[in-house]
């Protein structure tokens, strides 16, 4: 592989804003210049009388399920506005969907018990209900506002657990298309624009009559972290070219790789 075998192309990324710097840096070190458009944008406000309900019954809990990233940044915030010791969690077990929440949750010392290998939570689900006597266990899950009802259902109806759902934070679609991003994607288009998630793309295409290239532009190819944000691509009758592995840096840069090769 050259050393900088993204050399001379164009990337945009459509994470929330703030949230590319390694991903960039990754880019930028393989030869490409990088743009940011971002179509989604996060909130950390969940339901403040749910919220006060869980913490003063936090010991009660058996498990803390984690479904991303966002939801651990989520919930600790508002746990250290209440609580001055992680020893405050109590005992209770941490199931994490995917590496990348894995890894979140141990930025503050603490170890899951579980991890599903791929960003799944139905994958979680299945470990979980399989591997573990989860039987009347009392389950805090942490998520979004769009993450699917399926994972507290699968606890539910096949493991017999008592389920509570905290939404620690809200996904909302970002208009994007009077910005100076969007103008300057119009006049130049890309090689290659990442989705990290499915309300990237589907905040993309509420706004892709605004978003299109100019004629002479690159017309971009779109790259996919994980299966479930491909698979929204596909369906929303964008051409898939490559799809990260993982939700790394490196995996990015190497599918980006491959969705470029002639």
């Amino acid at each position: 592989m050259s050393k900088l075998p993204l050399r001379d192309r164009h990337i945009i990324l459509t994470r929330p804003e703030g949230r590319s710097a390694e991903w960039k840096s990754i880019l930028m070190e393989a030869g490409a210049s990088v743009a940011e458009l971002p179509l989604i944008e996060i909130s950390f406000e969940p339901d403040a009388i749910v919220l006060t309900e869980v913490f003063e019954g936090i010991g009660e809990y058996d498990w803390l399920i984690f479904t991303s990233p966002n939801g651990v940044r989520g919930f600790f915030d508002r746990f250290f506005e209440r609580f001055a010791d992680i020893r405050s969690i109590g005992g209770m077990k941490i199931a994490c969907v995917g590496p990348a929440t894995e890894k979140a949750v141990r930025s503050y010392h603490l170890e899951p018990d579980v991890t599903s290998e791929q960003a799944d939570a139905l994958s979680l689900g299945q470990k979980l209900t399989s591997s573990f006597d989860i039987e009347n266990q009392k389950i805090l899950l942490a998520t979004g506002n769009l993450n699917s009802p399926e994972l507290a259902s699968l606890l539910l109806d096949q493991g017999m657990a008592i389920v509570d759902t905290l939404k620690v934070y809200a996904t909302e679609e970002r208009p994007v298309t009077e910005s100076p991003e969007a103008a300057e994607f119009r006049r130049r288009g890309a090689d290659a624009i990442v989705f990290a998630s499915p309300s990237a793309v589907e905040s993309f295409i509420h706004q892709a009559a605004s978003l299109r290239p100019e004629a002479g532009a690159r017309q971009p190819r779109a790259v996919a972290i994980g299966q479930t944000t491909a698979e929204t691509i596909k369906r929303s009758g964008i051409p898939l070219a490559a799809t990260a592995s993982a939700p790394t840096a490196k995996a990015i840069r190497d599918a980006i790789i491959e969705a470029l090769q002639p």
